[in-house]
């Protein structure tokens, strides 16, 4: 009985040893720019873009809250491409998942 518990152990051991690298992956973590597109559209659509929604009121309160100032300095396109372009081609303009 106990060589054939033995060689049952024996056998197990070298099968263990034999199909131990078939189950090893890479651990290597990459970021979420590297790894695919589908973890930057999750973020692009649950966090950039309602970001970029709340930018773009907050830009047009500014806007309208500095309107009379840049109007009468001669800086009113300067004015609307920070509070209104800027945040406008960020949200709707820019394709989903690129940040760059």
């Amino acid at each position: 009985m106990k060589k054939i518990t033995f060689f049952a152990l024996l056998t197990f051991l070298i099968l263990g040893i034999i199909a131990a690298p078939a189950y090893c992956q890479d651990t290597e973590r990459k970021s979420y720019k590297s790894t695919g597109r589908a973890e930057a559209f999750i973020i692009d659509l649950l966090i950039a873009r309602p970001i970029g929604i709340v930018a773009c009121a907050i830009g047009t309160a500014g806007l309208i809250a500095t309107a009379p100032f840049a109007a009468t300095s001669g800086s009113g396109e300067q004015a609307v491409d920070a509070f209104l372009r800027e945040p406008g081609e960020y949200t709707f303009k820019r394709p989903l998942g690129q940040f760059d």
